[in-house]
């Protein structure tokens, strides 16, 4: 969110004055409108009393129980392992109800009806009134169908996923708990069915099987299904002779030979599932909490560290740094403790959610969610270290929070210790506008603090208006920038808030005033928890901040004389921490866990070095001279460029009269074989000052010049390569955006987390970061680079993506997690750094652009290529692409990340 316009540096002026006047009036009047109509959902027992307390009075048989003992009935649940963090939870429920129900045509009206919602949840829930499923999912409504006998059968399924421990989750008319060992099963069964025709239960345990059951099965199925059929045991007992009736192990359907059969049996099933499961289901628990926290910070502390560290050895070298260079060094140390110091902040905002501190008040946690928030963007205030007029933007944006968090009692957002709390128009409308402020306050944080980075290391282009000037931050841009940005937010965190309540509540009676109350409340606490998990979500982008302060220190540290950044151990290390930073899209989050993160950071920080390092001695410019035996990059200078490519034309030159030549293509008076390979020869001399000396023998000029690059030093050449880079760079975060966010399950994660939807605009940013950091570092890479052109420079750097991505593979092999995307992400990283590595070849010559007639024929003269090899590269690409294709669609889907989710 860098935005700026030309203008001189200077104090704040009149028009900057009005336009934050009319940004803070707009944005507070657009807020109170918006978010004020919205309200979201999750559940917290505090914020309201228990969905018993708030059901309706129902009498004695609402649900006509009997006549639903005609009814017939079959259910099933399923658990899925594996290629997932989270085993996932299958079930499905069948009934065929007859005409003579009197509630049957009701389930044939629309699902907003009270009349379908009354009997639906007859059908599928214990019973009527106020009831909540947080966490069970349905792809749609229950399925009902009308038969010509005047039945309606109704088939619904429901899904959910093992990663919450010691609570029952809600599946339907399921439930299931995850122990510490064992997990358990459990059949709860409507009220309105327990009369009714059981014809199936199954129960699906996947993985190991079951550990134990109650009752014992009455058969299988496959390897692990467990079946009971209580139809047919009611109709084995009628028949069965006196006092030779089967005896139930426990909560049985029969008695003694003849009498009738009772309800269905409580089904109740164990399983120990894998280590895998077990520790992904626990990841809420306090200990792994902090155990995960933990594991998020000490990466930033270590990539922190070695900041400092390189601040340390560039002020040790002998050289006095001039104004730029010392700001650029100011700037990326604070910017090493303002990293650990903002993470920090992060893992005590999580802990507080987690470990819900002295069982705090609604108006306690409100406060200590804006302390926080407002710290976190007071750090990224002093790393910006704004003019006034952004300062003043900012502290008006920090009133509404302070103002509510200090009088929570004027607003109505103190509930109270005794009665029932609910919360007013005043309470919802005053939240919405103060964690909104917050939101914009931290998205100006960032916005100051990485125009400052940038414009410090010369990273933003000049002015033009006013020659000789950086460009500012100007408030009447960015603030009308960031107001938008925070409405859409706001809108989109409403909405999918909405939307989970509508899916928790789905079934409850929205006649009743404890409805409306529950819901006006539950926006309450959604948006209180939104002060915390908004802080968490945009703070998840400092890395980005990272990248501006390394990328400053090296443009205005780099030597023009060094061949790479290799050359020089300071810039080698800095260059190292920016990949493994940046590029690497290696996380160490395994099994809903970052606790191991930690112990990978020295083979993020290794594996561009491994990959590239010991190759060096095979680039072109490594070559040794014929003569002297001194490699070629020792005698290259500014003028080398030119005097190469020169030497490159006329090369191509003269190869194109030879094959013309050996093709009989001139006329009476054909050009000399051997004044043509003399003027090969001579094209090979090359000035030293030692001498005259020869390029060597294993490489033509043309090598020598695309190994040059385009421009004149390491730096300038990352620089053009990044540009050239962002055409290939679309597609690809393109795909790998729908492949992580909306892809199978991924967009289930994406409609149930809060900042979900904006998130796939911060997920683009993401992957557009990776292929254009890697293409950076190809380019400053360049001329160590081994190979003679650029398709094959892309291969180093991509290799170093590939361990990571192997490395992952194995660890998620281990976890028996799925690792659908890792193939692609290798291909796209590929396919970028191979588009631009071409270009970067064609750019080398773009001097003589304007000889031919199109790109390709001046590309394929570069390369010395014929229309058979094209066709040769061509079908190979096909094959290749084929290939990557099917393996992607064949493999599973991605797994979601449960640790955003309620």
């Amino acid at each position: 969110m860098m935005v700026g316009t030309d203008s001189a540096r200077g104090g704040s002026s009149v028009m900057d004055q009005r336009a934050l006047a009319r940004v803070a009036s707009t944005g507070l009047w657009a807020l109170l409108l918006l978010l004020s109509a919205v309200g979201p959902a999750s559940a917290d027992p505090r914020a309201y009393p228990p969905p018993a307390a708030l059901s309706l009075p129902q009498s004695a048989d609402i649900c006509r129980t009997d006549l639903l003992k005609t009814a017939r009935a079959s259910t099933w649940v399923r658990l899925e392992h594996r290629d997932r963090t989270y085993s996932k939870i299958v079930s499905e429920l069948t009934i065929r109800v007859t005409g003579t129900w009197p509630l049957a045509r009701d389930l044939l009206l629309g699902e907003d009806s009270d009349r379908y919602i009354r009997a639906m949840s007859c059908l599928t829930r214990r019973e009527p009134g106020q009831q909540r499923h947080w966490r069970e999912h349905r792809s749609g409504t229950p399925k009902v169908t009308s038969t010509a006998d005047g039945s309606v059968r109704v088939v619904d399924r429901t899904y959910s996923w093992v990663d919450i421990h010691g609570d029952d989750i809600h599946v339907g008319i399921w439930r299931i708990r995850a122990g510490a060992e064992l997990w358990t099963i459990r059949l709860s069964l409507p009220a309105a069915l327990a009369g009714a025709r059981w014809d199936e239960i199954m129960v699906d345990p996947g993985g190991r099987g079951a550990e134990a059951a109650r009752p014992l099965p009455d058969s299988g199925r496959g390897a692990t299904a467990l079946i009971w059929r209580p139809a047919a045991l009611k109709e084995s007992t009628r028949k069965a002779p006196e006092g030779k009736a089967r005896v139930p192990d426990s909560g049985g359907a029969t008695t003694s030979g003849g009498t009738k059969a009772s309800s269905p049996p409580s089904v109740t099933v164990s399983l120990r599932p894998s280590w895998q499961r077990s520790w992904a289901a626990q990841t809420h628990r306090n200990t792994v909490v902090s155990l995960d926290r933990a594991g998020t910070l000490a990466p930033t502390v270590v990539t922190a560290i070695l900041l400092v560290y390189v601040c340390v050895l560039y002020r040790k070298r002998p050289a006095v740094p001039g104004p730029v260079r010392a700001r650029t060094l100011r700037n990326l140390s604070v910017w090493a403790m303002a990293l650990v110091v903002l993470n920090v902040l992060n893992v005590i905002n999580g802990l507080l959610g987690q470990y819900d501190v002295a069982e705090l008040t609604q108006h306690a946690e409100i406060l200590f969610s804006s302390v926080v928030a407002l710290m976190a963007a007071g750090v990224l205030l002093v790393v910006a270290g704004p003019p006034r007029r952004i300062l003043v933007a900012a502290a008006a944006l920090a009133v509404p929070p302070v103002v509510v968090a200090v009088g929570t009692d004027p607003f109505g957002l103190r509930i109270p210790s005794h009665g029932t709390y609910e919360a007013s128009v005043t309470a919802q409308t005053a939240l919405s506008i103060a964690s909104a402020c917050l939101m914009a306050l931290i998205a100006l944080g960032l916005t100051a603090a990485a125009w400052r980075l940038a414009s410090d290391g010369g990273l933003l282009p000049p002015s033009r208006k006013f020659p000789g000037n950086n460009r500012i931050l100007r408030l009447r841009v960015a603030g009308p920038i960031i107001l938008v940005w925070t409405i859409v937010v706001a809108v989109f965190f409403g909405l999918v808030q909405e939307r989970n309540w509508q899916r928790a509540v789905w079934l409850s009676d929205r006649t009743h005033p404890a409805f409306g109350m529950a819901h006006r409340n539950e926006f309450v606490w959604e948006t209180m928890r939104a002060l915390s998990h908004g802080q968490t979500w945009l703070l998840s982008s400092t890395w980005l901040l990272s990248a501006v302060a390394i990328l400053s220190v090296l443009r205005t540290w780099h030597s023009p004389s060094a061949v790479s950044p290799f050359e020089d151990r300071v810039d080698r290390l800095l260059l190292l921490v920016f990949f493994a930073h940046v590029v690497t899209t290696f996380s160490g989050y395994y099994l809903g866990s970052s606790v191991l993160s930690v112990l990978w950071q020295p083979v993020l920080l290794l594996s561009l070095y491994w990959t590239v390092h010991p190759f060096i001695r095979r680039s072109v410019l490594d070559q040794p001279l014929e003569r002297s035996g001194r490699p070629l990059a020792d005698f290259l200078d500014s003028a080398s460029r030119n005097r190469l490519l020169k030497k490159s034309r006329a090369y191509r030159e003269t190869h194109a009269v030879l094959r013309r030549l050996d093709q009989g293509m001139f006329g009476d008076v054909p050009p000399k074989r051997g004044d043509l390979e003399r003027k090969l020869r001579k094209l090979h001399n090359w000035p030293t000052p030692a001498g005259p000396d020869r390029l060597p023998s294993r490489m033509s000029v043309v090598d020598g010049a695309l190994a040059l690059g385009p421009r004149d030093d390491w730096w300038a050449n990352g620089s053009r390569c990044a540009m050239l880079a962002l055409a290939p760079s679309v597609p690809a975060s393109l795909l790998m955006t729908w492949a992580w966010t909306v892809k199978g399950e991924a967009w289930q994660s994406t409609l149930l987390y809060p900042f979900g939807v904006p998130g796939i605009l911060t997920n683009f940013t993401y992957w557009m970061a990776t292929w254009l950091g890697a293409a950076f570092v190809m380019g400053v890479l360049w001329r160590h680079l081994p190979g003679r052109r650029g398709a094959a420079k892309a291969i180093p750097v991509t290799a170093a993506f590939t361990l990571l991505s192997a490395v992952d593979a194995l660890m998620y092999q281990f976890t028996d997690e799925g690792a659908a995307n890792l193939p692609l992400e290798v291909s796209a990283m590929l396919f970028v750094l191979t588009v631009t590595a071409i270009a970067m070849d064609f750019d080398t010559f773009r001097g003589e652009r304007r000889y031919w007639q199109s790109r390709l024929g001046l590309l394929l003269s570069i390369y010395q290529m014929r229309y058979y090899s094209l066709q040769v590269a061509y079908l190979i690409a096909q094959v290749i692409a084929m290939i990557a294709i099917w393996e992607f669609f064949t493999e599973p889907d991605v797994v979601l990340n449960f640790d955003k989710l309620k």
